[in-house]
């Protein structure tokens, strides 16, 4: 599995940094942090390809490419569910092109063969002010494969759906919601990944 070098770290932590000096809001957005992997990926000489971003979004299967490897970036939120598990969430792609057919939806995003780097984000306030806090978490797209969809009326109008969603044999839960583009959305559970494939914190004071 690709993972960025120690040297690639450093920069993308040294580029987060200026980020939050120039911008005192919250998090670096998904589309900035594509951009900023993909530079990080470049900073390091030793490395024999270099790293293209295309920067179209969610509506492509991946946002790096190196050489014929493809890389996904996706921002993401890890929290705890009612039974006190962990979970990373994580949106994607935009699906209103299958215009409803939840079989070429299916194919699409079992298809998708990529590796996806989900940087999760949190704040943290000390006696120092606030921390914004960082993480790379390596996945293979596999793992986001969606397994026979249900359906979910909306609670004002039972007669109109409000999102498919179904759980794969990982216990990923995938869900698609029409009022929002087709968004897709997942919640992977973290105890599924290894310490092996996360990087240590970055903590930006």
């Amino acid at each position: 599995m690709y993972k960025l070098t120690d040297i690639m770290l450093q920069h993308l932590e040294k580029n987060l940094i200026e980020f939050h000096k120039l911008f005192q809001g919250g998090r670096c957005q998904a589309w900035q942090l594509e951009e900023l992997v993909a530079k990080a990926i470049n900073s390091d000489f030793r490395a024999k390809d270099k790293a293209f971003w295309k920067g179209n979004g969610h509506d492509i299967e991946a946002d790096i490419s190196i050489g014929d490897f493809k890389i996904s970036v996706k921002s993401g939120k890890i929290k705890k569910n009612r039974k006190k598990e962990e979970r990373l969430t994580i949106s994607g792609h935009r699906l209103g092109r299958f215009e409803g057919d939840l079989d070429k939806i299916s194919n699409f995003l079992s298809s998708n063969n990529y590796l996806l780097i989900a940087v999760p984000y949190c704040e943290n306030e000390n006696h120092n002010g606030k921390q914004h806090i960082y993480q790379l978490i390596y996945m293979n797209a596999d793992i986001l494969k969606p397994f026979n969809w249900n359906i979910k009326y909306s609670k004002k109008d039972k007669s109109k759906i409000s999102q498919y969603y179904c759980t794969n044999e990982l216990g990923v839960n995938c869900s698609i919601h029409p009022s929002m583009s087709w968004q897709v959305w997942w919640e992977i559970p973290m105890k599924i990944i290894t310490e092996n494939n996360k990087t240590r914190f970055i903590i930006i004071n």
